[in-house]
């Protein structure tokens, strides 16, 4: 009989015990939201990339959106098998960075049943995009929570030449507009600024090292080239600001350099 009791008080305590616990199935997490590092722009496409970490039990990837600055969700984008998440990925503790390519020919849909192709005119040069990327689990469906500040980015595609072989007296031609000129002076293979040009010239390691150009800091004085440096370029004309960019990939002395190149076709936007 006591060892009878003894039970039932057992179950008593746990019972009570139970009834002050939340029922863990009911508790929708809210997933870690990832972040936008730099976004990169190209001819008719966007680099995105990011870092994030999300290690709940049924996390399943990251979608990626896109669109303008009212609706940065207007576009969702789709994996090379038509569903989702766009980015499939695992389980992780620690922080990662992800690459993920915006361009021509990726899936994407407006609403939750038809899914079509990017075409150029949905990656137009010289129109802002906005971006934003969302932590993504598929049972139940549940995203991370929609932020816009400080998670909303913008970048703009713009056209780009690349491994050019240029020779002395070459003008370096934008779209509607010229960049820069190369010359010799003083024995020296030099950019001199076009009609309401200036420059500036930093370190660099590839075209796409810098994605956002400076308002301030450019000279109206001519620069020597130089293998490895980036000659950041602004052209002011009726008000407006229009930004390109040169890269020196290589130097042949006074008879030739071999660059890349890009400029935005539209003006007064921070993004190249």
């Amino acid at each position: 009989m006591k060892v009878l009791k003894v039970i039932l008080s057992i179950i008593i305590i746990l019972s009570s015990i139970s009834c002050g616990l939340p029922d863990v199935t009911g508790v929708t997490l809210e997933l870690n939201q990832p972040y936008i590092t730099k976004i990169t722009p190209g001819n008719n496409e966007l680099t995105v990339e990011f870092q994030a970490q999300n290690n709940e039990p049924s996390f399943s990837g990251y979608n990626i959106y896109f669109g303008d600055k009212t609706d940065p969700r207007k576009y969702r984008l789709y994996n090379q098998q038509k569903v989702l998440p766009t980015m499939v990925e695992k389980t992780s503790d620690t922080i990662k960075k992800y690459v993920f390519n915006i361009k021509v020919g990726s899936y994407y849909s407006t609403n939750s049943t038809d899914i079509y192709t990017l075409k150029e005119n949905d990656l137009n040069n010289g129109i802002p995009i906005y971006v934003w990327v969302g932590a993504y689990q598929i049972t139940p469906q549940l995203e991370s929570y929609y932020y816009y500040d400080n998670f909303v980015q913008m970048g703009t595609p713009r056209p780009e030449v690349l491994n050019q072989n240029i020779t002395p007296n070459t003008t370096i031609k934008g779209t509607g507009r010229n960049l820069a000129i190369l010359n010799i002076n003083g024995g020296k293979l030099v950019f001199q600024n076009v009609d309401n040009g200036s420059m500036m010239r930093v370190s660099g390691n590839s075209l796409t090292d810098i994605v956002v150009p400076p308002e301030n800091g450019y000279g109206t004085a001519e620069l020597d080239v130089i293998m490895n440096r980036l000659y950041l370029i602004k052209i002011t004309e009726g008000g407006n600001s229009y930004y390109g960019k040169i890269y020196v990939k290589s130097v042949n002395g006074t008879s030739s350099a071999v660059i890349d190149y890009c400029h935005q076709t539209s003006p007064n936007i921070l993004s190249y």
